[in-house]
């Protein structure tokens, strides 16, 4: 491994040693797509695109264990949590895992709070892969598995923060770092604080978020973000930097190394910064940021190329501001490809789809294996607005601007208020929705939404063709909705107009606000605002923010009688 973290370099001893042919690189990361340091590597052949991973990956923990790389992110209200990604060239990725099944400290239907900052690292004293996952209140989960995928156990270190970093160092020993702008040393597990080395100078920042420690050479860099998260806030990427972690610590005379608001910009906010090389000597630095406009992908992670100077600095080649596309790392090929249709036909559910609450694996609210090649879900207590219908409302992440999602779906609704179909969902106070249901005795095919609680019918049309129906909607590129409903799968009929479903407060597209906004954002933080309807059942309110949009499947009765069984044949994407 490079002499970049020095985590890297005792992986690589301890390698070496053992003959086990491991090697690391442990960073901590929100991503950015980059260009390669040219000085230390082949040409790269072709380009790639920014971002490296589409769609919300907010606060990424990221490290490298061999030719591996392997990213975390926040998953906030998001159950099972942490999805864990795997990629061998840093633009193709395939979920491989979870965290976590489920949280004690996770509320249903709340976005807001949560997990908050990730961290990814390699222990080479254990030799085991390790996640620190704080929750809002600032108490840092410690979760430990032999294998990145897991499964994870877990330990709680206490209140030490949010935004963790973690760094091991040639020695083998291992450092922590969060929020609070303080350097604590690990115990040699990973797994517990054994006593702080320094406290970092604050200077003029207001915020020290995303700290990560790693090494070049014979100096200790720290890269931190201040300025806020939100669009149009000044999020930037600073770093410090010490001959030895007690210090004393200086600033880089040209910090921010990165900075870009929405003033021209395709990426805005970029923060969360880590550093990474190549088996090969090339180097970047990974981060999320906000694509100006498209608030519903959430903050995405992209990566920059930067190069060394030779006053021990570093800095991105192509300037302070994330460039939309650079050359590629040299790698061999790769096809991996993140899951999102679904043809229902595995025992266990797909690693792409999760719930705003914990999920029920014990058959009672749905099955992969009733029916069998389709995923069953009973029908569940309340509407898309209710907290007792979350364990049947499948989520997966929106990682594009124009897609088109169906399904087949086979539901013999008796009653107006039972419904199953596709949605797409921010939380229950925000979505909207495409189903299956009845309206005085007739089968019918329904839109509705809900916005700031409030629910809305909007358009409905007889369905002719009873209990099976094939149901579809696009998404334009534009973050409008249009609506379609087919008898064979082939012939499709348009219902109603369109949804549009972006920003309410930032780029207001033709001067429309989004109605209802499912983005990262959320109508809650506009400037004049209509006040949030208060509902008691729903916690940390007012105001889910913090998540990207999500799509799929649902089924609910919002207080029929007995729960009925809604059939999905498949779940199929298509961006073409």
């Amino acid at each position: 491994m490079k002499q970049f973290l020095s985590r890297r370099d005792f992986i690589q001893k301890s390698a070496l040693a053992t003959g086990a042919g491991v090697t690391a690189s442990l960073l901590r990361n929100r991503l950015f797509a980059a260009e390669v340091v040219t000085a230390q590597s082949a040409a790269p052949t072709h380009e790639y695109t920014n971002p490296i991973m589409r769609g919300d990956w907010s606060d990424p923990g990221f490290i490298r264990v061999g030719d591996d790389y392997y990213t975390v992110r926040s998953s906030f209200g998001w159950q099972p949590g942490l999805p864990i990604a795997h990629s061998r060239d840093l633009i193709h990725w395939e979920y491989i895992g979870h965290g976590f099944t489920t949280h004690p400290k996770l509320l249903p239907g709340d976005t807001r709070y949560g997990i908050w900052g990730v961290e990814m690292g390699y222990n080479p004293n254990t030799k085991q892969f390790l996640i620190y996952a704080p929750t809002r209140d600032g108490e840092i989960f410690a979760y430990y598995s032999d294998k990145p995928e897991g499964p994870y156990q877990v330990k709680s270190m206490g209140n030490l923060g949010i935004d963790p970093g973690f760094f091991n160092d040639d020695d083998g020993r291992l450092y922590f770092v969060t929020n609070k702008f303080v350097i604590n040393e690990l115990e040699r597990d990973g797994l517990s604080v054994k006593g702080q080395i320094v406290a970092l100078p604050r200077g003029n920042h207001r915020y020290f978020e995303g700290p990560d420690i790693f090494k070049h050479g014979d100096w200790y860099y720290v890269l931190f973000s201040d300025g806020g998260t939100l669009p149009h806030e000044p999020s930037t990427i600073s770093t410090l930097r010490a001959r030895a972690l007690a210090g004393p610590w200086e600033e880089d005379p040209n910090n921010p190394v990165l900075f870009s608001t929405d003033n021209g910009a395709r990426f805005e906010g970029p923060a969360h910064g880590t550093l990474i090389d190549t088996p090969k000597g090339e180097w970047f630095v990974t981060f999320h940021a906000h694509e100006t406009a498209y608030y519903t992908l959430g903050r995405q992670m992209l990566m920059q190329p930067i190069e060394w100077t030779t006053d021990g600095w570093w800095h991105p080649v192509a300037g302070k501001v994330p460039t939309a596309t650079a050359p590629a790392p040299n790698f061999p090929p790769c096809d991996f490809k993140l899951a999102q249709s679904d043809e229902f036909d595995a025992s266990n559910l797909g690693l792409q789809w999760f719930f705003t609450c914990a999920p029920d694996f014990t058959g009672k609210a749905w099955s992969l294996n009733e029916n069998k090649g389709s995923l069953r879900i009973r029908t569940q207590p309340g509407d898309l607005s209710g907290l007792d219908a979350l364990p049947g409302i499948f989520q997966q992440r929106v990682v594009d601007k124009k897609f088109s999602f169906e399904t087949k779906l086979t539901f013999d609704a008796h009653d107006a208020r039972e419904a199953a179909g596709l949605h797409m969902y921010h939380d229950p106070m925000m979505n909207f929705w495409l189903a299956s249901t009845v309206k005085d005795g007739k089968k019918t095919i329904e839109v509705g939404k809900i916005n700031l609680g409030l629910r809305t019918d909007l358009w409905s049309v007889p369905n002719p063709f009873g209990n099976t129906v094939f149901l579809k909607i696009e998404v334009d590129g534009q973050e409008s909705a249009n609506f379609y409903f087919s008898g064979d799968g082939k012939e499709w009929q348009k219902i109603g107009e369109n949804v549009y479903f972006g920003a309410s407060g930032h780029h207001l597209r033709n001067n429309r606000r989004g109605d209802p906004d499912i983005g990262w954002v959320g109508r809650y933080k506009e400037n004049g605002a209509p006040s949030e309807p208060r509902n008691a059942a729903l916690p940390n309110r007012s105001g889910n923010v913090w998540t990207g949009a999500t799509f799929g499947v649902f089924a609910v009765r919002d207080g029929a009688g007995d729960s009925r069984n809604a059939d999905f044949d498949y779940f199929h994407v298509d961006t073409v």
